[in-house]
């Protein structure tokens, strides 16, 4: 007798711990560029016996898992699965903080610990630490950003790097430990994270390989001084000037965070039409008082040579400070917009760019994805920072955008001394003909990019199959060879950044005989 999801699922976990409800389900399917993908169950498991329960079920009975840290993957997919009819595991209540180390200035957290969990475990505990965080919200996920490979801020910006050691359940049902965690016994295991022969930590990232049980992530210690930086400038023109001569000061080590080129529409949402200018620059400098004091000197001198018409102002606590009790009376949407470009360089969590990105007051990370106004989607794309180079790729996107009729929005950052990181987005209404011109849009303006070299640095759901014929068979050929080997019974997100290690038919008819007996319950 065929026994169904449910009962399979109701063996594992409580019924507050299972989702098999209509409007759960339709809740699950949605992401926020307005696609559906209707899953079989949502689970939420609360400790790791739980998960290598699921992850035997699946095996033995060849259902699909598809895990979420948070299931707030703005933009790239939300909560939806790889497929339809795959179990959705939410581990958003495995959230706890295992440990806040300040003497050697990490933390060791499980995958559901969201941004504004950990800045208030933090603060709890009077920590000499501060947070490298994004700008996607308060329940973004710590641990689900950083295995996307997001970006941060601060010195810390690149986020992947500066994870010391991971604890991962692999498909098989077996745990293993990342780094120095590889051996019986280790010192540093929390500390260096290459151990021994093959680094395995990548293999973890963008991919379905495995779940992340545990991170240890190293965290920077709060400087003595620090600012933050912001250049405007008027001329539309002026942004590969701009992000040629921050590469510039980062590969002369003035500059070691991340910056942020912004157009003024990205960074201030509708209010931009009431202020002058077109882009607007952001970075922090931090340290000993003089250093930063002498950096910011060499930096402002560098960019007034470099980006004509444009205007350099450093705010450190006391300027901030004055110039909010100013803006009481001022009342500018630029002043107002810079409290948050200041928070996220101080690791300070919150909504404000989710507001601005939907143009909106209501918009909140914690919102369900059916509640949200409009829709939107990333298009994302990495180039060197040579002016030329840049000059390409917003000509391509400013093409595409104008054909479309859409606003123009970018962010441009400099995520290290040599590559750019450029992101772009629209707003649009949840209706068919809305629907359909944005998957237009994003279909050209992805080939129009990946086709002149500017390619993306990140996916998710429903957004693979654009990517994928540009990607070199030797490639995709080594990533299915390790699907097959890692994940022999291939139950883990199937297809998920091209990971699939065999035919789904049979997975595919268990599933609809699954349904069935679902229907006659």
């Amino acid at each position: 007798m065929q026994r169904s999801l449910s009962d399979i699922l109701s063996e594992i976990f409580f019924d507050h711990q299972l989702g098999i409800d209509t409007e759960t389900l339709e809740e699950y399917s949605l992401a926020l560029n307005g696609s559906k993908s209707l899953p079989g169950a949502i689970v939420w498991p609360e400790n790791e016996e739980q998960l290598i329960q699921l992850i035997r079920a699946a095996n033995r009975f060849h259902f699909e898992i598809h895990p979420v840290a948070q299931g707030k993957n703005w933009g790239y997919g939300t909560a939806q699965g790889s497929k339809s009819g795959q179990v959705i595991a939410n581990l958003s209540r495995m959230n706890s903080v295992l440990e806040i180390n300040d003497q050697q200035a990490y933390v060791r957290v499980q995958p559901g610990i969201s941004q504004s969990q950990l800045y208030r475990a933090l603060q709890a505990q009077s920590s000499l630490l501060q947070l490298d965080i994004t700008a996607a919200g308060l329940h973004t996920s710590v641990v689900g950003n950083i295995l996307e490979r997001g970006f941060g801020h601060t010195d810390y910006t690149n986020r992947f790097g500066n994870v010391l050691a991971m604890r991962v359940l692999l498909p098989t049902g077996e745990v293993i430990n990342t780094g120095m965690g590889m051996y019986l016994t280790s010192k540093a295991e929390h500390l260096y994270p290459y151990g021994i022969g093959p680094i395995l930590s990548g293999l973890f990232t963008q991919s379905n390989l495995g779940i992340v049980l545990e991170m240890t992530i190293a965290l920077q210690p709060k400087p003595e001084y620090q600012a933050t930086v912001l250049v405007m400038c008027k001329d539309d023109h002026a942004a590969p000037d701009m992000v040629a001569t921050i590469a510039k000061l980062k590969l002369d080590g003035v500059v070691t965070s991340g910056v942020h080129t912004a157009s003024m529409t990205r960074a201030i949402g509708e209010q931009a039409a009431k202020t002058a200018g077109a882009w607007v620059l952001t970075t922090s400098l931090a340290g000993p008082k003089s250093i930063v004091k002498a950096r910011f000197k060499h930096f402002k001198r560098t960019i007034l040579a470099n980006v004509p018409n444009s205007k350099v102002l450093m705010f450190d606590d006391f300027r901030w400070d004055l110039l909010s009790k100013l803006n009481r009376y001022l009342k500018s949407p630029m002043i107002a917009s810079l409290k948050l470009v200041i928070d996220l360089k101080k690791g300070v969590p919150s909504d404000e760019a989710m507001k601005t990105l939907l143009d909106t007051r209501e918009a909140r990370s914690c919102m369900k994805t059916s509640e949200f106004p409009a829709c939107f989607r990333w298009i994302c794309a990495v180039s060197s920072f040579l002016p030329q180079d840049i000059k390409q790729m917003l000509d391509i996107c400013r093409h595409v955008f104008k054909k479309y009729g859409y606003e123009e929005r970018y962010t441009m950052t400099n995520v290290s001394e040599r590559a750019v990181v450029l992101i772009a987005n629209i707003r649009y209404d949840n209706t068919g003909d809305q629907l359909k011109k944005a998957a237009a849009f994003y279909q050209e303006l992805d080939h129009e990019l990946i086709t002149a070299g500017f390619c993306p640095y990140r996916s998710g759901p429903g957004m693979f199959d654009s990517i994928q014929p540009h990607l070199k068979a030797p490639h995709l050929a080594l990533l299915k060879k390790l699907k097959q080997t890692m994940d022999p019974n291939n139950i883990l997100s199937p297809n998920k950044y091209w990971l699939d290690g065999q035919s789904t038919e049979n997975r595919s008819e268990f599933v609809k005989k699954q349904a069935q007996a679902e229907e006659v319950h």
